[in-house]
């Protein structure tokens, strides 16, 4: 195994000395026996890296939804007073387009929309007549980012939400990047206009919608929309931090953070269980159109990552997965499909390479036991 006091004592030395953690905490990982080894292991493993400011935040393991292995470690914010709970609601970053999918996917279900729909059908004003809701969902819509375009190209400052948005892409009408349905290539705008078009279809806001379809029928009692202009936070909103010279400092939210669909759903652990065993068991969506969500989009040109309707397909019919990077804010949400295994990492102390290797293995190293 490793010493925690002696690694720490010597990453104070050096930060070099970190890659001395990993390999030592991987190679323990790979010796490991039993489940319950892997546990402790890796519970140790983010005590360290707390120690060094390298992981901030909790994490969950369950099998068939049930608890496993739990934990919460480091600070709320950058004051560093209050530390995280169970309850702590952190910003999911991209884990959010899970639900925006589902949302546009329930109401294929019923009958509202169609996949294949061209999305000028339900937003009149949107520019580009070729573009369907299948490529906003696979992200082969050939769109540009949307924030460099509003940051760097238009220079703007001001706070801006989805409408504006739709507003200066009707108005500008940025060149596509590639031919709709050929090119994967992952950008944040299709899940942005993509709450455009929830938004026109019920006539409420995401915020709204979201509550209404998912959060309130399911019980997530600490999911919600968070964005830049609303004054009030629940109490157990987290806020995002980096470490820097010694000390914690802010680092949350933008102007670009009015804009939903695409981020900017705050849950917990706890919740993103609840979430990922609704799906599992079929309380939202019916298994032919999930069969549909977890299958890899087929593009012409090879894609850098396997991905359906707002997941990242890691291993087609077994294993999916959604992580989160935003200010302050690092996630990872793994669904084994085939074993049943749930790892949630929520993190607001934009958690290092290091941390995400460790949890790689460890997830790796569960399903090895299963097979």
């Amino acid at each position: 195994m490793f010493n925690k006091r002696a690694i720490f004592s010597l990453i104070k030395m050096n930060k070099k000395f970190l890659c001395i953690v990993v390999s030592m905490v991987l190679s323990s990982l790979l010796q490991a026996q039993s489940l319950q080894d892997l546990i402790n292991i890796f519970d140790k493993s983010i005590d360290s890296l707390n120690q060094i400011h390298e992981f901030n935040g909790n994490i969950l393991l369950a099998k068939n939804g049930v608890k496993l292995y739990e934990k919460s470690i480091g600070f709320t914010d950058s004051t560093a007073t209050n530390k995280l709970t169970s309850a702590s609601s952190f910003n999911l970053a991209s884990i959010s387009k899970t639900f925006t999918s589902t949302l546009i996917l329930m109401y294929a279900q019923e009958g509202k929309l169609k996949i294949d729909d061209n999305v000028s059908i339900y937003l009149s004003e949107f520019p580009y007549n070729q573009i369907t809701i299948r490529n906003l969902l696979n992200h082969t819509h050939g769109m540009i980012e949307y924030f460099d375009w509003v940051k760097d190209t238009l220079k703007i400052k001001d706070t801006i939400g989805n409408r504006r948005l739709l507003e200066l892409l009707a108005q500008h009408k940025p060149p596509l990047i590639s031919v709709p349905g050929e090119k994967f290539n992952y950008c944040n705008t299709g899940y942005a206009v993509l709450a455009n078009i929830l938004e026109s279809i019920s006539g409420m806001t995401y915020s709204e919608l979201l509550k209404k379809k998912i959060t309130k029928p399911l019980g997530l009692k600490d999911t919600y929309v968070q964005t830049v202009k609303m004054s009030n936070s629940p109490k157990n909103r987290i806020y995002g931090m980096r470490y820097l010279d010694g000390k914690w400092n802010s680092f949350d939210l933008t102007p670009l953070d009015e804009v939903v669909g695409d981020g900017n759903i705050y849950s917990t652990v706890g919740d993103l269980l609840k979430w990922d065993q609704a799906l599992r068991n079929g309380k939202l969506l019916k298994p032919e159109i999930l069969q549909e969500a977890y299958t890899p989009v087929l593009v012409q040109e090879k894609a850098k990552m396997a991905y359906g309707f707002g997941w990242i397909i890691n291993e087609p019919g077994k294993k999916v997965s959604h992580s989160g990077s935003w200010n302050g804010f690092k996630n990872n949400l793994v669904r084994d499909l085939q074993n049943g295994y749930t790892l949630i990492s929520l993190s607001n102390g934009t958690a290092g390479l290091s941390s995400w290797k460790i949890q790689q293995q460890f997830e790796k190293d569960i399903n090895k036991l299963n097979n």
